[in-house]
């Protein structure tokens, strides 16, 4: 079973996208913009340090790095699940958070290389000082994940297909929006709402107060882009408008599938076909994935890119009854 982990690792490579921007220059230095510089005075004020502020000495649980119930597994009440003994139960534990933070620390990285374009090439100096602060968030995100992954967790995983086609589309748009709707949205909305499900149901101290603070850094992400593309879509035409519904919707479906884990199945020696099904037509496996978009329906409701097409998405993946609730605090 560790073997077939081991060769994916070994078949990873490095991914090179490319991507280019207009670069702007202030010639004037307003800081008028009451929104977004609220939000970066947070980001000066909210710094905290990876090796000083989280002690690292700490030992997980070693059959539950992360603490959480079993009730958060994808095959948990299933006839596999219940055939497993202690041993291959922990390991279904070890697989499935190791992919997740595997894949979080994957998407930390991105989110620091568009953060570093929006810093480059918004018109708004307030847009880019916001961006630019979070460059330092995403960075000390990717060291505290990495050391969690490297050093405290039994298991690590590449990154899934679905999400690396998600976040080139994001990274090598050459439309700024767009790579603001994609990492700033669809996946710190997603991530946000996965860091407050850590938080809520892990038992362990070190996990929930390191998830904690990750998690006050990335609503300030959130709220940059939200705050942001509200303006901007506001006062965009509709064929415009309809490019962006289009890439909401084949975003949030690809990040419905990628919340399936189908690639942690195999190197456990279990069938990819058998439990993928199972999976997706799981009541419990559902649930868990539908909560995950309890922030980001709401928010492209807010941002007036619920269309026809986006809706019907939304009811396909059963969360179009989150675009009535409100925004979460």
């Amino acid at each position: 079973m560790q073997a077939a982990l081991e060769q994916i690792l070994d078949d990873s490579q490095p991914i090179k996208w490319n991507f280019s921007v207009d670069a702007y220059m202030a010639e004037t230095y307003d800081f008028s913009d009451h929104d977004l510089n609220a939000l970066y005075q947070k980001t000066k004020a909210n710094q905290w340090d990876v090796n000083t502020d989280i002690d690292w000495s700490y030992e997980l649980n070693a059959d539950n790095p992360l603490g959480m119930p079993d009730g958060t597994l994808l095959i948990y009440g299933s006839d596999i699940w219940n055939k497993l003994d202690d041993k291959g139960r922990a390991e279904i534990r070890h697989h499935s958070q190791g992919w997740t933070l595997s894949q979080v620390l994957h998407g930390e990285q991105a989110a620091m290389i568009c953060a570093a374009k929006l810093a480059t090439a918004e018109e708004s100096l307030s847009a880019r000082l916001c961006a630019a602060g979070q460059m330092i968030d995403e960075a000390r995100h990717i060291e505290a994940f990495g050391r969690l992954v490297n050093d405290k967790l039994p298991i690590s995983y590449p990154m899934s297909k679905a999400l690396k086609g998600l976040l080139e589309d994001t990274i090598t748009s050459s439309k700024l929006d767009m790579t603001n709707l994609g990492m700033q949205v669809l996946v710190e909305g997603i991530a946000l709402s996965l860091f407050q499900s850590i938080v809520a149901y892990s038992k362990d101290p070190f996990i929930k107060d390191l998830v904690s603070r990750i998690q006050r850094d990335e609503a300030r992400h959130f709220a940059m882009g939200r705050i942001t593309l509200c303006r901007v879509y506001k006062e965009m035409s509709g064929t415009e408008r309809k490019e962006r519904e289009e890439f909401v919707a084949e975003g949030a479906y690809t990040l419905y599938e990628h919340l399936c884990a189908d690639d942690i199945w195999e190197p456990m020696g279990l069938s990819k076909k058998e439990c993928s099904h199972l999976v997706r037509n799981s009541e419990v496996a559902n649930s868990m994935r539908r909560s995950i978009f309890r922030r980001l329906v709401p928010t492209i409701r807010e941002m007036g890119l619920l269309s026809p097409r986006v809706r019907d998405t939304f009811e396909k993946l059963g969360v179009l009854d989150y675009a009535a609730m409100p925004m979460p605090a």
